[in-house]
């Protein structure tokens, strides 16, 4: 569904973590498919960037934790006539990538805000179109961010 222009591989995580838990997402409150959608994105993450580290659902060397902690879709800009041409989607979350063996954390945020773009008169959605950019912004954030405390 999504990838990234960044690219980390298991040789650039601790050399320990060969599996890692991902927690589903706590939306607080917010749609339940948004939620389950920021999930994807990241077990694609993992999937396309640390393909040699494996999904677990529990006893994991890692738990990476995500929380959708506001969401919004907004005008963007408008026509000369005042019709809306594209909105934004703003999601901010809290992002928590620990190490279990260790008892430390790998990479931690808690406040990273994404955005998509949509363009209404290309006949684009918000959740089709709007929510996937957001996403996609958001694994390039965590992904730059991460490697730098990598």
């Amino acid at each position: 569904m999504l990838s990234s222009c960044y690219r980390f591989t298991a040789t650039t995580l601790p050399a320990h973590i060969k599996t890692v838990r991902i927690a589903d997402v706590d939306y607080r409150s917010f749609d339940a498919v948004l939620g389950n959608r920021l999930k994807d994105g990241i077990v694609e993450l993992f999937r396309i960037n640390a393909p040699a580290i494996r999904i677990v659902n529990d006893n994991a060397d890692a738990d990476f934790t995500l929380t959708l902690l506001s969401y919004s879709n907004r005008p963007e800009s408008q026509s000369s006539n005042a019709e809306v041409e594209t909105y934004r989607v703003t999601m901010n979350v809290s992002v928590k990538f620990y190490d279990n063996v260790r008892k430390k954390a790998i990479y931690e945020n808690s406040s990273v805000q994404a955005t998509g773009s949509y363009y209404v008169q290309k006949n684009e959605s918000e959740a089709i179109h709007g929510q996937e950019r957001a996403i996609k912004s958001l694994q390039d954030i965590i992904i730059a961010n991460a490697l730098a405390k990598w």
